[in-house]
């Protein structure tokens, strides 16, 4: 005879361990609201292949690690523009401004398209009419050095994304800290970024005409609203080392010619595998740049390139930066910034 509640404990046992399997082995793409808010910020971090978590030591590196601002000792400007693929644009802009105790910075960044043809089943061709899309961010960061080799920042964001008549809208959070180590120059950086609400469309589209009780005949059509889903933000942990292998100061091996800075995050997504992305940096005179990078368990990002240079007009400094980024099968894209210190 078979125990039937032997049977039924090894039947809800064997479901569990199913259930378990199931849900680890649940590719989580596409669950996420708000994707360009992985979209990399600034041509130099994004020619090291994003790795600047454990940097973050310019402008651009806070949307890598809001701790990072905290060594700027004067007011910089930073503007941006990346050629993205399918005629989307990739615009930011960051403004730096150092205290006696504290920096703060104020910062934004847009994804758009240019007016887009409005059609409908009757007009395949367009009915004349255009629309436009676009996800912006608007961020302030707070950030400040604790004792001199640990540094904190946190940087609040509001996100919204519109297409024609919809939108939505959402508040976030980014936290992190570098650790700058006593071991020749290293350093660890810890960031959670996009800690927040959930995004949800709403907009005049959405409200239709309908019949409430179409079983009985001559009922007047009344507004109702249609329901969306909600979305939550692609959150993520990372974790950066960076290491000065050449350079002055804590570097590995000195030098006041040369400069070689290797970089290493890993990222772990709310909405996919976990990636890595590994960066380097070559200078000369802290003048001229090369760059390289590349990037493990991407679809379509692998190799990153780039180039800076290093410059004072008067009283002012200047940066230029570029990146160029392998995209596979998409377009190839291309990043331009500018850095200006006061």
């Amino acid at each position: 005879m078979v125990n039937m509640t032997d049977f039924k404990l090894k039947f809800i046992s064997l479901s569990l361990v199913v259930s378990i399997s199931l849900g680890f082995c649940f590719n989580k793409v596409g669950t996420t609201a708000a994707p360009f808010l992985k979209i990399e910020y600034g041509a130099r971090p994004v020619g090291m292949g994003g790795a600047f978590v454990a940097l973050a030591d310019d402008p651009s590196g806070i949307y890598y690690n809001p701790a990072g601002i905290a060594s700027i000792k004067s007011p910089q400007f930073m503007g941006g523009y990346t050629v993205w693929f399918a005629d989307l644009t990739y615009n930011y802009a960051t403004f730096v401004l150092p205290t006696q105790r504290v920096n703060f910075a104020l910062w934004g960044s847009f994804l758009y398209s240019d007016d887009i043809p409005v059609t409908t089943v009757e007009n395949p061709e367009g009915t004349g009419q255009e629309f436009s899309y676009i996800d912006g961010l608007l961020g302030v960061t707070v950030s400040a050095l604790l004792s001199d080799r640990l540094s904190i920042g946190l940087s609040g964001k509001y996100i919204q994304q519109k297409l024609y008549n919809e939108s939505a809208s959402t508040f976030a959070l980014d936290i992190g800290s570098i650790l700058r180590t006593p071991l020749k120059g290293a350093r660890l950086g810890m960031c959670l970024a996009n800690y927040g609400g959930r995004m949800q469309l709403f907009g005049n589209d959405l409200i239709v005409q309908t019949d409430p009780w179409p079983e009985y005949t001559g009922n007047p059509e009344v507004e109702a609203r249609l329901t969306t889903e909600s979305f939550p933000l692609p959150l993520a942990f990372k974790l950066g080392i960076a290491l000065d292998v050449l350079g002055a100061g804590e570097a590995f091996t000195s030098s006041e010619l040369h400069s070689l800075t290797l970089a290493v995050d890993g990222i772990h997504p709310n909405d996919g595998e976990e990636k890595l992305q590994f960066g380097i940096e070559y200078g000369i005179y802290n003048t001229l740049f090369l760059r390289g990078g590349y990037k493990i368990n991407y679809d379509t990002q692998k190799f990153t390139a780039g180039a800076g240079m290093k410059f004072s007009i008067g009283h002012r400094t200047f940066a230029f930066d570029y990146a160029y980024v392998d995209m596979d099968v998409l377009e190839a894209t291309h990043r331009v910034s500018l850095v200006i210190g006061f």
